[in-house]
């Protein structure tokens, strides 16, 4: 082969905020493989961007209306064909029945088959990577095109994501159609990966795998981290005696921060602060809801900061926060802000989901509380603030190593040599940054496009 081996990445998303993806392709282009993340446009653009030494390729969804336009007429068919058939049963295999087709995560699913299997084939993959069950039907789309090409079959990873039975976000009919779907093709795929070690037992049980899929945790990056040149104590302009309770990640009802805006007026010396990555419904509840407590003043809401520096952003502050409520996912795993807690150095609080509070306890770290229970938040906030260095003291070498992007993702990497034979050669780490997107000129077809950043990325 004269060239790097070639790994395709799908993902439904705009890709930029999902740290597991960007992790992953970031991981493996520096191992020597050139990875294309496939993702969705926000604009009418196809787009380029870097992260690493990685590629993203970001292609328009087609809009669902008639305009004259080929690509859209047939997303509408096919959409009508798929409303039709759902009426009469649960999808027996990819393309066929699914029911809903109004529903936004059914709609881009239908639409990502038309508007990314050209694109994808057109980048000849040795190897295809499917980022969660929706990224699962644009994956078989590629690879029966790679095939009707006259090319090799790749083979085929699906990364789940989460436990798709347990999402409790997707209404109960098109749950069940989904987990049918993800039941019908999970065999067609070589080889399965998920985020934890539960996860990967009821994935093989429920589908009855040959082998145990592959644990890939969502921790953060060591080697590609950077210093923030601030930190949230110092943007928020508190002293250092101010005890300083931190959440990070998305802002939902499910994720319980609720609780700790209860918790202000028996707190009353702690400040809470709330990292999200924007404003919604939600976020605006808690905010009307510490303004009625009045400890508004002790709410801090500040945006999300770069996936490289959010450990060292987040070193000055008290105590990290995780307060899922039972949720089927939230009992399987340990969510990112988990290890990102531990990197940055600080003790944790977190509610009694399983897997979360029996790690917790486990390494000596935290403390638990009763999902949703005030009381019982203060009492484990009030414990960990009066003893925070024995909570520190846990945070071992070992643990840490283990608990890094660059300790999971190196299972990767074998991985992807087994079912294609390849090898990369390695390079020193690249920096883990994502740059701004540059549109595709309308005059230039998807090979000469990834030919021109594609041969940047031998030289880097």
């Amino acid at each position: 082969m004269n060239r790097r081996p070639r790994a395709a990445m799908i993902v439904l998303n705009q890709v930029t905020n999902d740290s597991r993806v960007l992790k992953g392709a970031w991981y493996m282009a520096d191992k020597g493989w050139d990875v294309v993340i496939f993702g969705w446009a926000p604009k009418s653009d196809v787009e380029h961007l870097d992260v690493g030494r990685a590629d993203i390729v970001r292609i328009p969804r087609p809009a669902n209306r008639s305009d004259g336009n080929r690509i859209v007429r047939i997303a509408r068919r096919d959409f009508n064909k798929l409303r039709n058939r759902a009426r009469q049963a649960w999808i027996m295999s990819i393309g066929q029945i699914i029911p809903g087709p109004s529903s936004e995560i059914l709609r881009p699913i239908g639409l990502a088959k038309i508007a990314m299997t050209d694109a994808i084939a057109d980048f000849e993959p040795d190897l295809i990577h499917a980022q969660d069950f929706s990224a699962l039907p644009v994956a078989l789309s590629a690879s029966r095109k790679i095939v009707g090409r006259g090319g090799a079959k790749p083979p085929m990873i699906y990364d789940a994501h989460e436990f798709l039975p347990g999402q409790a976000n997707i209404k109960r009919a098109i749950r069940r159609s989904l987990v049918a779907m993800e039941r019908a093709v999970i065999k067609q795929f070589h080889a399965v990966v998920t985020v934890s070690p539960k996860i990967a037992e009821m994935l093989q049980q429920n589908h009855n795998l040959d082998a145990l899929p592959i644990v890939v945790q969502n921790d953060p990056v060591l080697a590609a981290s950077r210093i923030h040149p601030s930190d949230i104590r110092k943007d928020l302009g508190l002293a250092p005696e101010i005890p300083l309770m931190v959440y990070s990640g998305g802002i939902a009802p499910q994720r319980g921060i609720m609780v700790a805006v209860k918790s202000l007026p028996q707190l009353p010396g702690h400040h809470l602060a709330i990292m999200a990555p924007g404003e919604n419904a939600h976020l605006l509840q808690l905010l009307a809801k510490a303004d009625e407590l009045n400890v508004k003043d002790r709410v801090h809401v500040l945006p999300f900061v770069s996936n490289a520096e959010v450990t060292s952003y987040l070193k000055s502050a008290d105590i990290g926060l995780i307060m899922n409520t039972h949720h089927v996912n939230h009992e399987l795993s340990t969510p990112t802000k988990f290890s990102e807690y531990a990197h940055a150095n600080i003790p944790i609080v977190v509610s009694d989901v399983k897997y979360l509070a029996a790690e917790t306890r486990r390494i000596g770290m935290g403390e638990v509380f009763i999902s949703e229970d005030v009381v019982s938040f203060v009492e484990a906030v009030l414990k960990v603030t009066a003893e925070k260095a024995k909570y520190i003291s846990a945070y071992k070498a070992d643990f840490l190593q283990e608990r890094s992007w660059e300790a999971q993702c190196e299972r990767l990497v074998p991985l992807y040599e087994r079912l294609t034979g390849l090898h990369g050669e390695a390079s020193t780490p690249s920096v883990f940054k994502v740059d701004e997107p540059q549109s595709k000129p309308k005059t230039m077809n998807f090979k000469e496009f990834y030919a021109k950043f594609l041969s940047a990325n031998t030289t880097s």
